[in-house]
Formats: structure tokens, C-alpha cells, sequence
């Protein structure tokens, strides 16, 4: 997921998975690893009705965690207390669609990214904003210019007037206020949420304009019975603030731990696993290029 919570000292308690599948491959000596998620992002994780963590990470980690040769268990926390927990020993590393983002590189350390996604908007099949300029066009927020420069206009001028949800604390709350502005500056509203749920009731019922989201989250949602009420519309957006890629975060200067895990990405990569669990959960490939 794409996003940036604040970074907190408490730990928000919640149930865990172990990870079938690392136990066999583990080795005797070496203590269970814990990895840090929010089991509330779907398809990237989430929380099925009877506790278990299901989803792209939940999978890819069981994956990750046997060619490491350890031992793994994924625990569910508030995304606001996840680098704290991290910070202080609670978690050994963060698994839950980390967007790698310069901000964030200055307290955590990450793996190469194992997925590269975009942002969206997304909104009411027939709601003004349906038909966006640049729809399906990639602006890239690492490439300025005067196209660059163009395009932020026509999105700015596409979201004045309109009430804009997204996740608090959030990657797409930092890059809408640094990149687009917000208030009577820009005439844009953002309405925040704790949960990606909360936003999406708001948005089906017309409470909100649109949301913007990770693509990844948001084309599955266009596909269920209730989310084909919404379209994808405007650019798809990558860089800047919003990152470029999904990693695993570590705390920095745990060099060994950080390093197996970045060589097992890496084999993922090569052999196709990552690419396959992508069609699997995103419906899309979503491995870097």
C-alpha cells in the first residue's frame, strides 16, 4: 500500500499467522521471525472471517521466509504503530505494500522493490469525473518538465471543487497536499479514513468524488459485484512522493537479515514466482521492469 504512517512508539496488538510452509525449511537454532502487517489492504492482505491473514504478502512471504530458511510468523497491527514496532524490536520487518519513498529511506532500510504499481483515481461510473483528462496516460512525478508540469495542471483542474478521499497519514494524503495542494488554494477537499473500507462505503454512496488509490487495490474492487459502480479515470501516477515499488522494510543496519531476504526477492524475480502470485492476487503483472 502505498503509505506513510506516523511514526509511533505503541504497538497495536492483534492476532498472528504462522507461515506454512517456512517451518520444514527453518533452521532449529535461529528464533521465529516476526513481520509486521495490517491484514486490511486487500489484495495485498487482509483479514479472512475466520483470522487467518490471506492475500499477495501473506503468500509471497511463506515463499520468502522458506528460501531464507527461517522461520516466520505474521502478526496484524495498526499501519500508525507498525515502524515504531519495528523501531523497537516488537516486529523484525514490515510486510504490507511499503512504497519505497526518500522519506522513508531516511528511517527504515528496504529490500529491491518486488512490485511496482500505480496510482489511480477512481470514481462513480456516471459521476462528473468519469471521463478525466490524460485517462490511462503514466505521469511520472521523477520526470519534470514542462509536460510534466502540463499534465499537474489538467489533474488539478480536474479535482477542483471535488472532495477527495484517502487513507490518513497515507502516501496519496503526502503527495496530494505536496504535489496537487489542498484548500481554498486549489479549491480541492480531502476527506481522511483510518480504513480503506470506511473510504470505499463512502465513495460507492456518493459522499465522497473519488478516491486515489494504488491501482493494485483498486482494479480487483472495479471487479467485484458492488465496486463495478466504479471506473479508473485520469493518469496513472508513479514517483515523487508517491515512491516507485513495494519493499520490505528492515531497521536500518540489520544488514544480515536485510540481505537474505533482498537475495530471495531477487530469486523470485528471476524465476517467475513473483510474476505468477501478481496474475494470481492483482490480476496484473506487477513485477518490476
Amino acid at each position: 500500500m502505498i503509505r506513510l504512517g506516523a511514526i509511533a512508539a505503541l504497538l497495536a496488538m492483534a492476532a498472528g499467522l504462522a507461515l506454512a510452509g517456512c517451518h520444514a525449511s527453518a533452521t532449529g537454532g535461529e528464533r521465529e521471525l516476526v513481520i509486521g502487517t495490517e491484514g486490511l489492504y486487500p489484495p495485498w492482505n487482509f483479514t479472512r472471517a475466520d483470522g487467518q491473514l490471506a492475500g499477495y504478502e501473506p503468500d509471497y512471504l511463506r515463499v520468502l521466509c522458506a528460501r531464507v530458511h527461517r522461520r516466520c510468523r505474521m502478526v496484524a497491527m495498526d499501519w500508525d504503530g507498525m515502524v515504531g514496532a519495528l523501531q523497537t524490536g516488537k516486529i523484525d520487518l514490515i510486510a504490507d505494500a511499503v512504497q519505497v519513498t526518500a522519506e522513508r529511506a531516511s528511517v527504515l532500510w528496504f529490500t529491491r522493490p518486488y512490485a511496482v504499481t500505480t496510482g489511480v483515481i477512481a470514481t462513480l461510473r456516471d459521476g462528473p469525473m468519469a471521463t478525466m483528462a490524460d485517462t490511462g496516460a503514466l505521469m511520472d512525478f521523477d520526470h519534470k518538465g514542462p509536460a510534466l508540469d502540463a499534465a499537474i495542471g489538467r489533474l488539478r483542474g480536474s479535482l477542483a471543487g471535488k472532495v477527495i478521499g484517502v487513507q490518513m497519514a497515507g502516501t496519496f494524503d503526502n503527495f496530494l497536499n505536496q504535489s496537487i495542494g489542498s484548500g481554498a488554494k486549489t479549491g480541492v477537499t480531502l476527506r481522511y479514513y483510518r480504513t480503506m473500507g470506511e473510504r470505499d462505503l463512502d465513495l460507492l454512496n456518493g459522499r465522497i468524488d473519488a478516491t486515489l488509490e494504488d491501482e493494485s487495490y483498486l482494479r480487483p474492487l472495479t471487479q467485484t459485484r458492488d465496486g463495478a459502480a466504479l471506473v479508473l479515470t485520469g493518469p496513472r501516477m508513479i514517483g515523487g512522493s508517491m515512491g516507485r515499488g513495494e519493499a520490505l522494510a528492515f531497521r536500518p543496519g540489520d544488514k544480515a537479515l536485510h540481505d537474505a531476504f533482498d537475495g530471495a526477492i531477487a530469486s523470485t524475480l528471476a524465476d517467475g514466482t513473483a510474476r505468477r502470485l501478481g496474475l494470481k492476487w492483482f490480476r496484473m503483472d506487477a513485477t518490476p521492469k
